[in-house]
């Protein structure tokens, strides 16, 4: 795969940006949350803002979301491709949010957040094939990731003590281990295991708002087998990603002078040592875009987008710099990598915006779909898994809206 990547980031260096290519006349001029088969065109439509999540196989998707006529939260369960669907009853009013299916696809997780009921979200799981669901912690759950087994739920408790890390049995709800002596837990964000289980990395408190002590801001891992927690980079940063080499990457801010500082990509080893930057120079973006780093392999995609500049960039293995994949002409709002990293799917802004799927090798792109309203790749989440691209590379969900947006506030 890393051979792969590496060879179709060189060839995309190599060529002219390409005019895209009509495949199928499709519009979408009513606002709600798509589905798109890249290859035909087919559309389901499951909803209006709507929290999309797929399952590890590609054949069914969550969807939750707010019915028109209740203020109970909708949870449905959509087969692919016959658009079929059962509804999970939530028998309990409130906001359903961190949506996820386990690595095997048996069970949903999910936090409801029930106002005036409990002190925090609680967290919530569901059986697909019987679409039952069921309460395994009441109350205070933040960030959450399932453990790569699918044994356990790692997530953040938040308390006025500035909260903590642990992992909860999936079955049971209790807490089977507590990640060391974390601080301000309640500021990390992007809890994310290591493939092979040996470390957690997350990172906080964003790059906009503050949280915490600044001592506690940076890019942190957990080493379950020898209990050591480590900093390894402090400072401002987002959530970290890992690449299939086994480290880490992460936006960061660099406090390198007295002015607000530019973003930097850097690497990071999970076990410390240099700070490997991969780009410099990242403007700041707001609003920020919902994934700021997608990895396939080993190659790294992250956005600028502002409000003048819409664009993809990569960097893989070999290359002293990122390169940008999106024309210098074109507004790419909310570029998505495919998880074969052979494809790029973005909106193209205009008077009438287009989704752009584009090789990032050889290859003409094509306009999947067309509005005259707004358009965006992925729904309100979750981006990092499953909020855009099918994990098959198949379908891609969308959200048409009733205006083009951009990350810009002027």
């Amino acid at each position: 795969m890393v051979g792969l990547l590496s060879w179709f980031v060189v060839l995309a260096s190599l060529l002219a940006p390409l005019s895209p290519v009509q495949a199928a006349d499709l519009r979408l001029d009513d606002p709600g949350t798509y589905l798109i088969e890249v290859t035909t065109g087919r559309v389901l439509r499951l909803g209006a803002g709507a929290l999309v999540a797929w399952s590890p196989d590609s054949t069914s998707v969550a969807v939750a979301d707010l019915s028109a006529e209740s203020p109970t939260p909708r949870l449905r369960l959509f087969t692919v491709p016959d658009g079929t669907s059962r509804e999970v009853k939530i028998a309990d009013q409130g906001e359903i949010a961190q949506l996820r299916w386990s690595p095997n696809g048996e069970q949903l997780v999910f936090t409801l957040t029930r106002v005036g009921m409990d002190p925090g979200p609680a967290l919530m799981t569901v059986n697909p094939r019987t679409a039952t669901v069921r309460q395994i912690v009441r109350g205070n759950v933040g960030e959450l990731t399932w453990t790569p087994d699918g044994s356990g739920i790692t997530a953040v408790t938040l308390d006025d003590a500035g909260g903590s890390i642990v992992t909860f049995d999936a079955q049971s709800g209790e807490i089977r281990e507590t990640f060391g002596d974390v601080k301000d837990a309640n500021c990390q964000r992007g809890l994310a295991w290591s493939p092979d289980g040996a470390y957690l990395a997350f990172g906080g408190p964003g790059l906009h708002e503050g949280c915490g002590d600044v001592g506690n801001w940076g890019v942190w891992t957990w080493q379950p087998a020898t209990r050591k927690l480590r900093q390894l980079f402090q400072g401002a940063a987002d959530a970290p990603v890992w690449l299939a080499s086994g480290e880490v990457v992460a936006l960061v801010s660099e406090p390198e002078s007295e002015s607000i500082p530019p973003l930097s990509l850097v690497r990071l080893a999970p076990d410390g040592g240099p700070l490997r930057p991969l780009a410099k120079d990242i403007p700041r973006m707001f609003p920020q875009p919902p994934r700021l780093i997608q990895v396939v392999g080993n190659a790294v995609l992250f956005p600028v987008s502002t409000c003048d500049r819409g664009e993809a960039h990569i960097w893989s293995p070999g290359r002293a710099t990122s390169m940008r994949l999106t024309p210098e002409d074109v507004y790419a709002y909310r570029p998505a990598l495919a998880p074969d990293g052979r494809e790029l799917a973005y909106v193209r802004v205009s008077d009438a915006p287009e989704l752009i799927v584009a090789p990032t090798g050889p290859g003409d792109a094509r306009v999947i779909a067309t509005t005259t309203h707004g358009l965006q790749v992925g729904t309100v989440g979750p981006w990092e898994v499953g909020g855009d691209w099918s994990p098959d590379g198949k379908w891609i969900a969308v959200e048409v809206t009733t205006e083009q947006f951009r990350d810009c506030i002027p």
